[in-house]
């Protein structure tokens, strides 16, 4: 990671992560807390933020709009949380809240030192940060592909970018659409048929308990074709 002078920005840095260095970020932390399952399985996010973290799960009624927030003291996480809506309606919105806890504790590991260190009210932050209880709150559009909120709030891309690291982690969703991929070139890669790419977006959803549109953009990602879409 290596930061840049951003004046003017309401951090007055940007962040940057070299490619997959999230996606190592996020594996390493899994591995680390004793989280990534052996063989191709949902990721126990909330079991995850716990014990890495340290800190508290909170679903609560927010205002409307909002679907998940992050609470910092300093550059430790207090409080992750999430709307109690999410978990009180269906299977689809139940991963979209599996999604929301995966997005805030994206913010906690990339995020902490930048959040805890803010003192100055900024016109971008305007309603997304309150900085009496230093909380992040993320709205949806925050967590959807794109928006023109990545045009100004680059750290709600990075921690788009987290999502697809703790729910569906590389090695588990490759293990996963193997049966649907072929072999190419003399160095082991496989590749994606374009014909395989329905059922394989499926086959993660189902798999990794994730709604379809995250499990699109993962397969995307691990499998980029001109057609497809991108973080």
């Amino acid at each position: 990671m290596r930061e840049f002078s951003a004046p003017g920005e309401p951090f007055g840095r940007r962040l940057y992560f070299d490619d997959g260095e999230i996606e190592r970020i996020c594996l390493d932390t899994l591995v680390a807390a004793g989280c990534l399952p052996d063989t191709p399985a949902p990721v126990e996010i909330d079991l995850f933020i716990e014990k890495h973290f340290e800190c508290e799960i909170e679903y609560s009624d927010v205002a409307p709009g909002v679907l998940g927030f992050a609470v910092f003291e300093g550059d430790a996480v207090v409080v992750i949380g999430a709307a109690r809506s999410l978990f009180e309606a269906d299977a689809k919105a139940e991963r979209r809240g599996r999604a929301t806890l995966a997005h805030e504790a994206g913010h906690g590991l990339l995020h902490a030192k930048m959040f805890g260190a803010v003192h100055e009210p900024h016109p971008i932050l305007n309603g997304s940060f309150d900085f009496r209880r230093r909380r992040i709150m993320c709205r949806r559009e925050d967590l959807e592909v794109g928006t023109e909120a990545y045009h100004k709030k680059w750290w709600e891309w990075q921690a788009n970018q987290a999502i697809g690291g703790l729910l569906l982690p590389r090695p588990l969703v490759e293990a996963c659409v193997e049966p649907l991929t072929e072999a190419v070139g003399a160095l082991g890669q496989r590749d994606l048929p374009s014909a395989n790419h329905v059922q394989a977006v499926h086959r993660i959803a189902d798999t990794f308990d994730v709604n379809l549109a995250v499990a699109r953009i993962r397969l995307a990602a691990l499998f980029p074709s001109d057609n497809q879409l991108a973080l």
